[in-house]
């Protein structure tokens, strides 16, 4: 398929140490720690970007967020409980001793641990959005790793969880027929920095996140979202995830007997 864009796919992960930012060009990839979501957005004018954060959060309400609910389906009945619910807006913005509360209150349930511990992530996330203007709240699209390997996967979820080895194996895998000198890549990157400031899997995830990017950027991949239709916020923020479409991909498996 023919190349209409030289917008490069920007993957963007939370990590302990900050917002690790992958630059995907089709040939190699630039990493980099970043410490505000301001420089995740510099130097990548117009280009979309592809983050594993929640945007836009319910007001109230049991139901939550319908993207939610069709990211679990996609991915039942292997990986949908890696698909957390977010806070209500309310909470947020509460403190972490009070947001679990809060949130029952208003939407009859209580957040997980994994929930109350990237609260500050989502909060500075929602921030960021609410100060720009809407053409670059626009380029800016929710996307969740499991969702983005799925779409490599022959639309499958992966068996594999990815901090197991086979699980990273798994994913690696999917990306090297864009990336082909991928592994190398990886093993300079992993050892960039330290596990207490960033994950093998954040690496990974960033860079599934750019490579899809820039496969919809290049029109080589269909953008596909969850839902069809976009739910907006009481803020004016989309509340729906990504996923590509890749014409010819193939599912990989590691680490089982297929007989």
């Amino acid at each position: 398929m023919k190349q209409h864009s030289k917008q490069p796919g920007i993957g963007v992960d939370g990590c302990k140490a900050g917002w690790l930012r992958v630059v995907f060009d089709g040939q190699t990839a630039a990493m980099t720690l970043c410490q505000k979501l301001e420089e995740v957005a510099s130097q990548t004018a117009e280009a979309a970007i592809f983050i594993d954060m929640p945007i836009g959060f319910v007001k109230a309400g049991a139901a939550g967020r319908a993207c939610d609910q069709a990211a679990r389906r996609y991915l039942s009945p292997l990986r949908h409980s890696s698909v957390f619910t977010p806070p209500c807006r309310a909470a947020v913005y509460a403190e972490k001793e009070t947001a679990s509360e809060l949130n029952f209150r208003h939407t009859g349930k209580k957040l997980s641990q994994q929930s109350l511990n990237i609260i500050p992530k989502m909060r500075a996330l929602d921030d960021f959005l609410q100060t720009q203007n809407p053409k670059e709240q626009g380029r800016w699209y929710e996307a969740h790793p499991e969702i983005i390997f799925a779409t490599f996967n022959e639309e499958q979820p992966l068996i594999h969880k990815k901090k197991t080895r086979d699980g990273e194996a798994q994913r690696l895998a999917l990306l090297q027929p864009y990336f082909p000198s991928l592994m190398d890549w990886y093993a300079t990157a992993r050892n960039r920095y330290l596990r207490k400031e960033v994950l093998p899997d954040d690496i990974i995830d960033a860079l599934g996140l750019a490579v899809a990017a820039f496969l919809a950027n290049q029109q080589q991949a269909e953008m596909i979202f969850f839902p069809a239709e976009a739910e907006y916020d009481e803020t004016g923020l989309r509340m729906q995830m990504v996923g590509v479409r890749v014409e010819g991909c193939k599912s990989v498996r590691v680490g089982y007997n297929l007989a």
